[in-house]
C-alpha cells in the first residue's frame, strides 16, 4: 500500500512537471508569436506611439521598422551582426547602433537564444516524463493524471502571474527594472535618450503593450488546454463511475 502511494505521489508530480513545461513552452511561443509572426505588430505600434519623433532626429517609420527587425533577426540568430544595420536620420545615413546598444542586443540574443534552448529541452522532459507516466498508468489512466497536473501548474502560474500583473499596474518601470537586473548581469542595459536611440523606439509602451500581447496569447492557448484538460478529467470520472 506504501509503495503504491509513493508511486502514486511521484505520478502526478511527474504530471504537474509536464504542465510547468507546456506552460513555458506555450510562453517561449507566445514570445516569438507575438515578436515575430503577427504581422505589422511593431509598425503599428511605432505608429501608434508616433514613434520616429521620439528619436534623437527626424527619422521615418520604415527606418524605425527596419532597425527594429534587424534586431530581432540578431536576437534570434538569424543575422549576426548588427554592424551593417543602417538608418538615415537628419537626411544622414549611417550606422544606428552605438557599440553600448550593440554589447547589451549581444546579452538580449543570449537571452532568447537561451530561451528557444529551454523551449527544446521543455519539450523533451515533457515527452519523456509523458511516456514515464503512460508505461506505469496505461492509456486510460494517463490523460486523466497529466489533465490534472496541468490544471494544477496553471492554478501555480496564474496565482504567480496574477501578482505581477498587479505589480506592473502599480509599477511598470519598477517591475521592468528588476526584470533587467535578475536577467543581465552589467548596466549595459542602461540606456540615454541623450545618446542612445535604441531607448528612444522601444518605448515603455510598446514594451507594456508587448507584455500585455505576450500574455493575451499565453492565456488564450492556457485556455484552450484547460478546457481540453477539464473535459478529459469529466470523461475519466464518468468511465470510472460506469
Amino acid at each position: 500500500m506504501k509503495k503504491i502511494h509513493e508511486s502514486s505521489i511521484t505520478h502526478n508530480i511527474s504530471a504537474f512537471i509536464c504542465g510547468l513545461c507546456l506552460l513555458l513552452i506555450l510562453l517561449i511561443t507566445a514570445t516569438q508569436a507575438l515578436c515575430y509572426w503577427v504581422p505589422d505588430w511593431w509598425r503599428n505600434e511605432y505608429a501608434k506611439y508616433d514613434t520616429p519623433s521620439n528619436v534623437r532626429g527626424e527619422m521615418s517609420l520604415d527606418d524605425a521598422v527596419h532597425v527594429t527587425e534587424d534586431m530581432l533577426d540578431y536576437c534570434i540568430g538569424k543575422i549576426d551582426t548588427l554592424d551593417d544595420t543602417e538608418a538615415t536620420i537628419d537626411g544622414v545615413t549611417k550606422p544606428f547602433f552605438t557599440e553600448r546598444e550593440k554589447s547589451h542586443l549581444s546579452d538580449c540574443r543570449e537571452l532568447f537564444l537561451a530561451g528557444i534552448k529551454a523551449r527544446a529541452i521543455a519539450c523533451l522532459l515533457l515527452a519523456g516524463l509523458a511516456i514515464y507516466i503512460y508505461i506505469h498508468n496505461g492509456k486510460e489512466k494517463t490523460p486523466v493524471l497529466l489533465a490534472k497536473g496541468y490544471l494544477r501548474s496553471l492554478g501555480l502560474i496564474v496565482i504567480l502571474a496574477a501578482i505581477v500583473a498587479v505589480l506592473c499596474v502599480i509599477d511598470f518601470t519598477r517591475v521592468f527594472t528588476v526584470f533587467h537586473h535578475i536577467f543581465f548581469d552589467n548596466d549595459l542595459w542602461i540606456l540615454y535618450p541623450d545618446k542612445d536611440n535604441l531607448i528612444n523606439i522601444m518605448q515603455e509602451e510598446v514594451f507594456s503593450d508587448a507584455a500585455i500581447w505576450i500574455a493575451g496569447i499565453w492565456l488564450a492557448a492556457a485556455a484552450v488546454i484547460a478546457i481540453a484538460s477539464a473535459a478529459v478529467i469529466r470523461k475519466g470520472r464518468q468511465r470510472a463511475a460506469s
